[in-house]
């Protein structure tokens, strides 16, 4: 095990089979894991992870489809199967499932395979949902690969934050192209095929309080793909709003955290309004 550090002081990380974890908040229940979405990385959570302070325990997770990473992790597992293995490194028992985009999808598909521990709730960001409506054909390929491109930009200008702007825009987007190649088409074909496969996930069984947040006008969720999903997953409550983009964790991060606990507050009796577990008798510990 190595160290990792942030403003709190020293953070426990732990790497196995190609994904890693690291710890903040209190060394107590109830415990978070976070997931991340193509080419991103547990950092990318941070902020999240300070808006929610002291009241959760939040383990972020590095996945294989991390930014900078390969793509030889298709041919280990499914991303279902990733996710699994993901929590498996979590030393404490995981009570909340937080994850974004890919990573959202690849919970979709872990909650469907059977294979799911207890959980208390799973919070969605800005998954991706195909309607079963709109066929699986060559515009549609060509249409979701304009959109991915698009969306690998986004996530770039989101991470650079204010150094965008310092930047300019010619060589941001001369810094995305690059960041494509090196990507390649097996990073998008990773997520078109999490992408296509949702609307034939059987969503209807699952029993985890579920909430699904995104932006009003985020192409992968909102409007009818949203309607959709809701009809399908009868447990999940979708909540978009209009400030909210795709990276929603990375550019409206305190929003986030208040939508999370919220939720989870709301709608999970084992948490207290001070975000913790009741000891005995109802009491806090």
């Amino acid at each position: 095990m190595r160290r990792a550090h942030s403003d709190r002081g020293p953070v426990a990380q732990s790497v196995v089979e190609g994904v890693s974890l690291s710890a903040h908040g209190p060394a107590r229940p109830p415990v978070v894991a976070m997931l991340h979405g193509l080419e991103d990385d547990w950092q990318s959570w941070k902020p999240v992870t300070d808006g929610l302070g002291d009241r959760f325990r939040c383990y972020a997770i590095d996945l294989p489809w991390r930014a900078g990473g390969d793509y030889g992790w298709r041919a280990g597992g499914t991303a279902g199967q990733w996710v699994e293995r993901a929590l498996e490194i979590v030393p404490e028992p995981v009570s909340v499932v937080v994850a974004h985009s890919m990573g959202a999808n690849a919970v979709l598909h872990w909650l469907t395979s059977g294979a799911a521990r207890r959980l208390d709730a799973v919070v969605l960001l800005s998954p991706f949902y195909r309607l079963t409506s709109v066929p699986v054909d060559w515009p549609m390929f060509d249409r979701s690969l304009a959109d991915f491109r698009a969306v690998m930009k986004a996530g770039l200008r989101a991470r650079l934050g204010e150094r965008a702007a310092r930047i300019g825009p010619e060589l941001v987007d001369l810094m995305a192209e690059k960041a494509l190649d090196r990507i390649g088409p097996e990073g998008f074909l990773a997520l078109f095929d999490q992408f296509i496969s949702s609307s034939g996930l059987d969503l209807a069984a699952n029993t985890v309080p579920t909430l699904v947040v995104g932006g009003t006008t985020d192409a992968g969720i909102s409007g009818p793909r949203a309607e959709a999903l809701g009809l399908a997953m009868p447990s999940a409550e979708i909540r978009l709003e209009d400030g909210l983009t795709h990276f929603c964790h990375i550019e409206q991060p305190h929003r986030v955290a208040e939508l999370v606990a919220e939720f989870l507050l709301r709608t999970t009796p084992a948490f207290t309004k001070a975000g913790q577990r009741p000891g005995p008798e109802g009491a806090t510990p």
